[in-house]
């Protein structure tokens, strides 16, 4: 049986014939906290010095997989003449996608988004608000907004989840700190703990911003 140093070898050399969709797609099924150059390469069946001939870099790869990703979310299409029912669905459908993928946030906050991609997901984004009389410049500031919010509450639930799965819920920590400051220090805070306040849900400032948006429409 050949060795795994003989069989690096035999496959080393000329880079395989992969697209960038595979290997993005290689790394998303892997999982992107998974995602090393190494376990790439072995789930492409290439070599390691084969894979570095398409990436430069694990932030490389990891930016493909992310703007692989993020591109090929198909927007939810338009039904009815309801334009803050569909912009709450697209919000959606974006939130659970980047709640379902953390590492995808970190690749819109690093500016990492593949370019080309983004510009094909925002032609669909503009054909619709066009379709209802807004100029592109509004309908790209809406975009922009509603975008914005939607990353900033997804990174909220992230939070949210992360503390729960760790044993401890954000109103856990918070009670901790108004016990060890003091109700004096903190009144308003300790009072909201006693009277065991329901946790706040990161989406409604995404329907508020549903709201703003087609408001400024009416």
């Amino acid at each position: 049986m050949m060795s795994d140093k003989s069989s690096l070898r035999k496959r080393a050399g000329r880079p395989a014939r992969v697209t960038t969709a595979q290997i993005a797609e290689a790394a998303l099924d892997l999982g992107l906290e998974n995602a090393t150059i190494r376990n790439v390469a072995e789930r492409l069946e290439m070599s390691v010095p084969g894979l570095y001939h398409h990436v430069r870099s694990r932030e490389d790869l990891l930016a493909m997989a992310a703007a692989h990703s993020l591109g090929a979310l198909e927007l939810p299409l338009r039904e009815g003449p309801d334009l803050g029912d569909w912009l709450t669905r697209y919000a959606r459908f974006v939130f659970d996608a980047l709640v379902a993928q953390p590492e995808l946030i970190g690749q819109i906050v690093a500016g990492t988004v593949n370019t080309m991609r983004l510009a094909q997901h925002l032609e669909r984004f503009l054909e619709v608000l066009s379709d209802d009389g807004w100029s592109l410049q509004e309908a790209y500031d809406a975009y922009g907004m509603l975008t914005a919010t939607v990353v900033g509450a997804a990174a909220s639930e992230i939070g949210i989840r992360a503390a729960d799965s760790a044993g401890h819920s954000s109103s856990d920590d918070l009670r901790r700190a108004t016990q060890a400051l003091g109700p004096d220090e903190t009144p308003l805070v300790s009072a909201l703990m006693r009277d065991r306040h329901r946790e706040p849900n990161p989406f409604k400032a995404v329907e508020a911003a549903v709201t703003i948006l087609t408001g400024r429409r009416s």
